[in-house]
């Protein structure tokens, strides 16, 4: 049994007021109505595991806003702004000016991080001071008319265990980050994870995501036939996997080798087979990490879900991969439930959208809910 977290306290992330997870497992599934918060939940694990570098906050920020499309170099402050919880930031007190929100996660267990305290602030400059880098105060423009400029500014302190703060400066790492509108971001340096994860979301059904992560797998002939067993669930006309060049040297396009088709580039199979190679292939490339999954039944057929999940389980134990799962779907609920896997350390979580704590439930009770009282554990 594998696991980095044992517990994660959230407060004012998103729609996530408050929300306390206690008996974590290594296999976690959260479910829910629509707008309960699971999504959230995913995005606020992956700031716990990487809350120093300003990019994964924009990153995460933009993606429902672009539909998973990189920011690029110039931040959407509007979307940073909706990150933090809007009913707690109307519960600061008046003199804290123009905070616009703030948030904490905690956690307990292996982590080498125990906590993050996030704050962010609009701020504004004149034209004439982004023109002039050399100014004194009393040389600021009086007419309101010249004050152009609006941003955020972003402070993060991450709370580190202490013999995991070799690389930083000290237990508690400080970082101050400033987004103007419609003006490029620039940051040389990217801190390391603190925690190794990574994320897989609804949108995220192209092989460009993994080009990174697929090589080393490919020329590992038993993790390359680890990732042929998972994609030959979906059409066993399969017999090979490999990256061939496009264009010029620099570039490359994973191709699949189909018995009918010869050699074709992945991206035009179908989404479920995309995806289950998107996840497989993140999975391969974080031994040791955190695998965060939203709505693991986009574009996966029923008949698929067991095996799949089966096979992600299993994959995790080897790994030694602690994974978290969201669905909103009793189909894959029921799926899941009926793979050929281990029930040990696994859990599901039942999360309220009125806030209430979430109610916990172990493999066995969530089977007998569903196969012998045919209970919507949803909600």
């Amino acid at each position: 049994m594998f696991q980095v977290f044992d517990s994660i306290e959230i407060k004012g992330y998103r729609g996530l007021k408050k929300l306390e997870l206690s008996q974590l497992g290594q296999f976690n599934i959260f479910v829910g109505l629509n707008n309960s918060g699971k999504t959230s939940l995913i995005e606020a694990v992956s700031i716990l595991c990487n809350p120093l570098d300003p990019f994964h906050w924009l990153d995460l920020a933009q993606n429902r806003f672009s539909l998973g499309r990189k920011f690029g170099v110039r931040p959407n402050v509007e979307a940073l702004k909706w990150v933090f919880n809007r009913f707690a930031a109307q519960e600061n007190d008046e003199s804290q000016g123009d905070i616009i929100g703030m948030l904490s996660i905690a956690a307990t267990g292996k982590t080498p991080i125990l906590g993050l305290e996030a704050k962010l602030t609009a701020i504004h400059r004149s034209k004439w001071e982004m023109d002039n880098s050399d100014t004194l105060p009393e040389d600021d423009p009086e007419d309101e008319s010249d004050f152009v400029g609006y941003g955020v500014e972003l402070q993060v302190l991450a709370k580190i265990r202490p013999e995991a703060s070799i690389w930083l400066k000290s237990e508690g790492e400080k970082r101050v980050f400033q987004f103007w509108e419609n003006q490029r971001f620039v940051q040389r340096d990217r801190p390391k994870h603190l925690v190794n994860f990574a994320p897989v979301s609804p949108v995220h059904v192209s092989s460009k995501t993994i080009m990174g992560k697929v090589t080393p797998i490919l020329q590992s002939e038993d993790r390359k036939d680890r990732l042929l067993e998972i994609i030959r669930w979906f059409d066993d006309k399969i017999t090979d996997i490999q990256t061939f060049p496009i264009g010029d040297v620099e570039a490359a396009a994973l191709h699949i080798k189909h018995q009918d088709l010869g050699w074709a580039p992945v991206d035009v199979f179908g989404d479920g087979l995309r995806r289950a190679v998107v996840i497989a292939v993140t999975l391969m490339s974080i031994e040791n990490g955190v695998l965060l999954v939203d709505e693991i039944e986009t574009s996966i057929h029923n008949s698929a879900l067991s095996p799949v999940f089966s096979w992600l389980v299993a994959a995790c134990h080897r790994l030694q991969v602690q994974l978290f799962v969201t669905t909103h779907s009793l189909e894959a609920i029921d799926a899941i439930l009926q793979a050929e896997m281990s029930t040990d350390n696994i859990v599901a979580f039942r999360i309220h959208p009125s806030g209430e704590p979430p109610q916990r439930f172990t493999h066995n009770l969530l089977y007998t809910l569903r196969s012998e009282m045919g209970l919507d554990i949803r909600g």
